[in-house]
């Protein structure tokens, strides 16, 4: 959905979109890439709820490679919205996709050789060529071809008429891990497989595997020795550059990838607001929404915020969860609704109906990260910003020149 300038006084929930905080943590992301290497950023899930086509605007104004994509329907909003980079689609589609992907001018990728061969029919039949991106599969245990088969399978991929092999890239199963064993593991299998394609005289344009933990954490995950001469890798980083990096373990092997602040200076570029619908007083026994799950222990009030898990907002945060109000933590009480959540007002006699609560974002003194809802809530950052849902607003603050 393409964000929405608003007047706060109009929108009950919403959220601010800070495209220079997105187009900063691009460049300190590059700063600490090497020399030469590319930026395949992701923004699937509307740009992790922040608003597709106005985030890609901003990253190609910064000069990122292109754009990693899960569904046709985002690939057609990029175009729609102008973008004429490159769009990589790295999970599987159906053969019934195939003329719209070659429309849309997509990289699918492929996992198979009946995935492929039908991809290369249809590109043949609208009189054209697909390039395409091979998925390995060097452990994580979801998509893409093993790696152990994945060389047979790229030489009969580049011997079918319709069909560029342009790119290869593998997933790491848990480069935000403390343990780096595990992704050291699946980069060895990665490496031996470019190897024996170089060897074989399999070429592709790109290389890439490195996620946003990864980019961080492992520098040889942006360099691939032993690719062939020309090839360019790239990272594939999506969660960092929204500046919710916190959840990724960094340790001291990281070396020149790791700073003293922890996951860098990435800026989270999201903030989330309601507005105070109703205020209420409570008396001792008064109970407080579905279920009377929280119970009023003495004189207390309550003010009723415009959002709920109709928003995205974690049912999960019922009587567990924080927002900002006044610039301090305010406890929610009772079950968030689908469509209000109750939190304490008990300090603030003069609660107005109107004023803004934050449940992401800074509030005064205080701040609430997508880590921090995601924590209270048994989540992941990724779950709470990527279900933003659609009836949420989004105001944008575009790049200061």
């Amino acid at each position: 959905m393409e964000p929405l300038r608003i007047e706060e006084s109009t929108a009950r929930t919403w959220v601010d979109v800070d495209l220079g905080a997105i187009a900063r943590n691009l460049r300190s992301l590059e700063d600490r890439l090497p020399e030469g290497c590319g930026t395949l950023m992701v923004v699937k899930a509307d740009a992790y709820g922040h608003g597709l086509e106005a985030v890609a605007r901003t990253a190609r104004a910064a000069g990122v490679w292109g754009f990693g994509v899960a569904a046709l329907d985002e690939a057609a909003r990029l175009r729609a919205a102008g973008i004429e980079s490159p769009v990589v689609c790295a999970m599987p589609m159906l053969p019934a996709e195939a003329p719209r992907a070659f429309e849309l001018r997509v990289m699918p990728s492929m996992t198979s050789l009946d995935q492929a061969e039908g991809f290369s029919a249809a590109a043949l039949a609208a009189g054209g060529r697909f390039d395409v991106h091979l998925e390995v599969d060097t452990g994580l245990g979801r998509t893409g071809v093993w790696d152990r088969d994945a060389i047979e399978l790229a030489e009969r991929m580049a011997k079918l008429p319709g069909l560029r092999v342009a790119g290869i890239f593998t997933h790491f199963s848990s480069a935000d891990e403390p343990e780096r064993e595990p992704t050291e593991r699946q980069l060895d299998r990665f490496e031996t497989v470019l190897a024996e394609l170089a060897t074989r005289g399999v070429r592709v344009d790109c290389v890439h595997a490195a996620n946003s933990a990864a980019a961080l954490r492992f520098a040889r995950a942006a360099r691939f020795a032993g690719t062939n001469d020309g090839v360019r890798v790239l990272v594939r980083p999506g969660i960092v550059l929204y500046g919710a990096a916190g959840e990724i373990a960094l340790d001291a092997d990281a070396g020149a990838w790791r700073t003293e602040t922890g996951a860098g200076p990435f800026e989270p570029a999201l903030s989330w607001h309601a507005r105070v619908l109703a205020v209420k007083d409570l008396v001792p026994g008064d109970r407080v929404s579905y279920h009377g799950t929280y119970v009023a222990r003495g004189r207390e009030r309550i003010a009723v915020l415009g959002v709920g898990y109709a928003d995205g907002w974690p049912l999960s945060l019922s009587n567990r969860g924080h927002v900002l109000l006044r610039g301090a933590r305010a406890p929610i009480r009772g079950a968030v609704c689908m469509d209000l959540t109750i939190v304490d007002a008990t300090p603030y006699p003069d609660m107005r109906i109107g004023e803004v609560a934050t449940l992401i974002g800074r509030q005064g003194a205080e701040r609430r990260t997508a880590e921090d809802v995601a924590e209270e809530a048994g989540e992941i950052a990724y779950s709470i910003l990527t279900r933003i849902g659609p009836r949420v607003r989004r105001r944008t603050m575009e790049v200061e020149e």
